[in-house]
């Protein structure tokens, strides 16, 4: 499958996402994070949200030719991330990763994204760095794996 056949499957799939859906998406967001420490909080669910909601609309309205193919590890991963679940939200914010991910190459969260111990996410240019990755690879549940940012020692 070529990458411009995938981003106008992914484009498909976000057509169906409502505004209510977003802001259902945020409500979600706001609430799984209602524990974390108080001082990266507030900056993190914004920086967060923000992605999510320009990603969206960049998916919705790209022109943007992405050369190449799919490979077989990519078509593989991509079916596992857009497998459906029993939340259309999670459906949703996984029709964005894959865009980010496949298609712009970029991490899932984007760099200046501060983690606790206001760690961040960062490039040299060249590649993205995670300092948390490390910690959430192995999780299932996590996309961590997917997520084109290294592994960071820090």
């Amino acid at each position: 499958m070529k990458y411009n056949t995938l981003k106008e499957i992914l484009k498909e799939k976000i057509r169906e996402v409502t505004l209510q859906e977003l802001y259902d998406l945020s409500f979600e967001f706001n609430e799984d994070t209602k524990y974390l420490p108080r001082e990266y909080k507030k900056k993190y669910i914004e920086s967060v949200l923000n992605v999510i909601i320009n990603r969206f609309n960049s998916l919705k309205n790209t022109q943007e030719n992405f050369e190449g193919e799919v490979t077989k590890k990519e078509a593989s991963e991509i079916n596992k991330i857009l497998t459906k679940t029993n939340n259309r939200l999670t459906d949703a914010l996984n029709v964005i990763v894959v865009y980010a991910t496949y298609l712009k190459r970029e991490p899932i969260h984007l760099p200046g994204t501060e983690f606790p111990g206001m760690q961040s996410i960062y490039t040299d240019g060249e590649n993205y760095y995670c300092p948390i990755k490390r910690y959430h690879i192995d999780n299932d549940k996590a996309l961590c794996r997917y997520c084109v940012a290294k592994e960071t020692d820090i």
